[in-house]
């Protein structure tokens, strides 16, 4: 039998008891419980402990450590499958350099991404992520990105320093919005 329903089972089974126990409450109390309430105290004590017992998908440091491992992972092996994976569906990535500033969405990032992948060789892709704040499912951070290639024969860096929003989604990580100054060198 699977987890999950090995613990509906044992949540369906300690409502059962707790209903049996008002029932035999109200037995003694000499005032019984009726039928239909009975069902509905059984069903409202399942799922408040079905509430209890849910597991919260709340973010932590190591959650926003194990993505930066996984992001500089997937970009210096020019992985745009995984890097797809670890940017929610609806992020929006804000880009400002020499004052001027254009949002992109999953898609538009991972193009330029990829386009910046064709024209390089010795792609390498560094992420340090400080200041670190915690809220339910979600984490405000400093991020600091270090990209260098080599273009032409010619070395480049790309340093982004971002403030960005990591959402937690089961067991899952992803980038949710990013607000990055960049600099080319």
């Amino acid at each position: 039998m699977k987890s999950g329903t090995r613990n509906f089972f044992k949540k369906a089974a300690a409502a059962s008891v707790l209903t049996g126990t008002l029932g035999l409450v109200g037995k003694l109390a000499g005032k019984p419980i009726s039928k239909g309430l009975s069902l509905g105290l059984f069903v409202g004590a399942l799922g408040v402990q079905s509430l209890i017992t849910t597991n919260a998908y709340a973010i932590s440091e190591s959650d926003i450590n194990r993505y930066a491992s996984a992001i500089s992972s997937a970009a210096n092996a020019q992985n745009i499958a995984q890097v797809s994976r670890l940017i929610a569906d609806d992020a929006i990535i804000s880009l400002s350099r020499n004052g001027k500033t254009s949002s992109l969405d999953k898609e538009g990032y991972l193009q330029l991404l990829q386009k910046s992948w064709a024209k390089s060789t010795g792609y390498q892709y560094r992420i340090d992520i400080s200041d670190i704040v915690t809220t339910g499912n979600q984490a405000r951070a400093q991020v600091v990105t270090t990209e260098t290639w080599t273009q032409d024969g010619k070395p480049i860096t790309v340093k982004t320093v971002s403030r960005a929003t990591l959402s937690q989604t089961g067991n899952n990580t992803v980038l949710l919005r990013s607000v990055a100054q960049v600099t080319i060198d």
